[in-house]
């Protein structure tokens, strides 16, 4: 008797201990869930999904979960719009790449690759980071089939899920607001599509606006020169306008000089206020170079994208805004040395002015061309930094006409 209690006791033990063992071997490994907002035509959108993704893909494999959202279709700008609406402290400035990740929102090529991984990192180390935990999110993600009702991942391969606009609706009730300019065809969203309990299949790729990234994607092709003038079709729109007014004054300046004109001289106080303001204007663009911290950039523009183009270094090592303030201090030192001495010094001191100028107006010419249609993204800074110059050679150029028609008469 004793012996048959003692073995019952070693099976219950048993499998109680089996049990224990199945228990934790179920027990899933933690993941990092995370929303990855993008454009198709957004050149660092691709940067951070063909550069900066894929090596923290193989680094972290199934641990690693990343939600792509095309902002560029009316779904998916809707997504965007209603998520960054319902957090607490949203940020100041919308803009494609944009990272949603747990209650942190990431935004640009230079954040999201500094702070994410260290965000993978403390996730994975402690339970995991869920989707975030906002209503829109929540119901988009159960309507969509890419979570249950426990808020639990539904998909067996991540990869192979998409969701397509023909598929996502109904059509949503429309609420007249301001949009994002970073965001092309936005709209404003009062609803989100209902929930249902039937999963999404696969479905065609090439009509996909939300989609979980996938780590072997191809590389990044730009787009062509249209598309690129098309990301933000007013900010470029003034940078044409800018370039062509540019173009124009050179033209004026060869013209001034083929026919020996003397035009009237500005007002002295001009120039040193204008080379003070470019000063200023070059010296921030250093700073935000030099620190990586984002530019702020105004209402029309995105100063950021231009900023951590390849462009904005000079053979990839120096900073266009050093070349900038050494720029402004030639000028201003010309401009000084001009005031200051008399006969040829003074002669050479000026045109040394006007052409440090020419040189400066030049290379803004080349500059100004790159942002509409290379890079795709305006800047408000370099744009007046650009008119500023411009003005400095309608200011120097009379300068320089009267110094030489001075020299001749001698």
């Amino acid at each position: 008797m004793k012996i048959s209690k003692l073995l019952i006791g070693l099976i219950i033990l048993l499998l109680l201990t089996g049990l224990s063992i199945g228990t934790v071997g179920a027990q899933e490994e933690p993941k990092v869930r995370a929303l990855f907002f993008y454009s198709p035509t957004c050149q660092f959108c691709q940067q951070v999904m063909s550069q900066d993704l894929p090596p923290l893909f193989e680094q972290y494999g199934d641990q690693l979960i990343i939600l792509g959202v095309d902002v560029s279709t009316q779904i998916g700008s809707e997504f965007l719009q209603a998520a960054l609406g319902q957090i607490e402290d949203p940020p100041d400035r919308i803009g494609v790449p944009l990272m949603l990740i747990a209650d942190k929102v990431l935004i640009g090529a230079i954040q999201i690759p500094q702070e994410l991984p260290g965000m993978i990192e403390s996730g994975l180390s402690a339970s995991g980071i869920a989707w975030p935990d906002l209503p829109a999110v929540q119901e988009y993600l159960f309507s969509q089939g890419f979570i249950d009702e426990q808020g639990q991942d539904t998909l067996a391969s991540p990869q192979a899920v998409q969701v397509t606009e023909a598929t996502a609706t109904p059509e949503p009730t429309e609420t007249p607001q301001d949009t994002p300019e970073d965001t092309p065809q936005s709209t404003a969203t009062s609803t989100l599509p209902a929930p249902t309990n039937t999963p999404v299949e696969t479905l065609p790729e090439e009509n996909s606006a939300i989609t979980l990234l996938d780590p072997n994607a191809p590389a990044y092709e730009p787009g062509s020169v249209m598309d690129r003038f098309m990301q933000d079709k007013i900010a470029n729109g003034i940078a044409v306008l800018v370039l062509l007014v540019m173009i124009g004054v050179v033209v004026w300046i060869g013209f001034q000089f083929m026919q020996a004109a003397t035009p009237r001289i500005w007002p002295a106080w001009i120039l040193p206020v204008l080379l003070i303001v470019g000063f200023a204007i070059a010296v921030y663009l250093g700073l935000i170079e030099v620190t990586g911290d984002e530019a702020i950039c105004g209402p029309v523009g995105d100063c950021n994208a231009v900023q951590q183009s390849k462009y904005a270094k000079l053979f990839g090592v120096i900073p266009v805004a050093i070349l900038g303030m050494l720029g402004y201090i030639s000028i201003g030192i010309s401009w000084v040395v001009s005031l200051k001495t008399t006969g040829k010094v003074q002669f050479y001191a000026k045109m040394a002015m006007f052409l440090f100028a020419l040189f400066g107006i030049l290379f803004f010419i080349y500059l100004t061309f790159l942002e509409p249609f290379v890079i795709g993204a305006t800047c408000a800074w370099c744009i007046s930094s650009a008119i500023i110059m411009t003005l400095i050679n309608l200011i120097t150029t009379p300068i320089a006409l009267h110094a030489w028609a001075e020299i001749d008469m001698e």
